[in-house]
């Protein structure tokens, strides 16, 4: 009897697109997976789980070095991991912008810029893995130790920016209630976060074509990798129990993670902002001159109060 497949995700998980995996890549890994599987299911997670920890590069353009360049960069630990931080302004003020997945600082130069103009200083590292920063896998306990140690060196912030994964980590930062440095936290923008790892895990096994027994030994290698439940990673309660203003931003059409998180989160924090876009999908609102405005904005609100 054929093993059953694994569940699918939620129905309104969008399956066109994970950014672990290019496209023209997938058909050739759902039959190297089929193989595998025939073979030996823990094999089979054991890939998996490699892969989904695994970090890619995309490379910078012109535009974005030119910015890079002009930055003061730091060189800093983030737990056992050298990162690289970029530093932009003197202001009074400082906000720490944390990318999402195989991203980097060079996605933020723009906001950076808009941020720099209106008098912040403006912190974004390469999280551990990305960018500069060295490494091949990353997790979400590294962004959030590298958010720690941007603060430990740096001081408290008065804004964070978190964009997909970054945002996810300042949530789950969040989980236990403001950690001590978030006394001067004034405002948070979260931009196209996803509901937690479970959601990101489905969709990833699901896009594999991984079946029911490799997927029960990836999350058991997951769970004792992080010694937390996968459930354990989720948006929710952390981003409730954010303090500051809290602005939440999603595109309608957005193919990686479905515009309906953020409206869960919305749904558990009446008090917050929700900003939605259109047709700037996943990542391409993180570069947009209206989007950008209009949490440059959000986050300079508290200076006119």
């Amino acid at each position: 009897m054929a093993e059953a497949p694994a569940p699918p995700p939620a129905p309104d998980a969008p399956l066109t697109r994970v950014p672990h995996i290019a496209p023209q890549h997938l058909a050739k890994l759902r039959r190297l997976f089929a193989v595998l599987q025939a073979i030996s299911p823990s094999l089979a997670a054991r890939l998996a789980f490699h892969m989904f920890l695994r970090t890619f590069r995309r490379p910078v353009t012109p535009e974005d070095r030119a910015v890079l360049d002009r930055a003061r960069r730091h060189q800093l630990m983030a737990g056992p991991d050298p990162m690289t931080v970029y530093e932009w302004g003197d202001g009074p003020r400082t906000v720490v912008i944390l990318h999402g997945w195989g991203s980097g600082a060079a996605r933020f130069t723009r906001m950076a810029q808009a941020l720099q103009q209106r008098g912040w200083r403006v912190l974004v590292p390469d999280a551990p893995g990305h960018g500069a920063s060295p490494g091949r896998s990353s997790s979400l306990p590294q962004f959030m130790r590298g958010l720690d140690a941007i603060v430990a060196r740096f001081g408290p912030p008065q804004a964070l920016v978190g964009h997909s994964l970054g945002a996810l980590g300042i949530a789950l930062r969040h989980a236990g209630g403001p950690p001590d440095w978030a006394q001067q936290l004034q405002s948070v923008a979260l931009i196209s976060m996803p509901s937690g790892a479970a959601f990101l895990v489905d969709v990833f096994v699901h896009s594999l074509g991984i079946r029911q027994a490799a997927r029960e030994r990836m999350i058991r290698l997951f769970e004792k990798r992080f010694s937390a439940r996968v459930e354990d990673f989720s948006a929710l309660p952390g981003a409730a129990r954010i303090r500051a203003r809290l602005l939440v931003v999603h595109d309608r059409g957005d193919d990686i993670i479905p515009w309906s998180h953020s409206e869960a989160v919305l749904r558990a924090v009446p008090r917050a902002t929700l900003l939605t876009t259109q047709e700037q999908g996943h990542s391409l609102l993180t570069r947009d001159a209206t989007t950008i405005r209009a949490v440059v904005d959000f986050l300079e609100a508290n200076a006119a109060d």
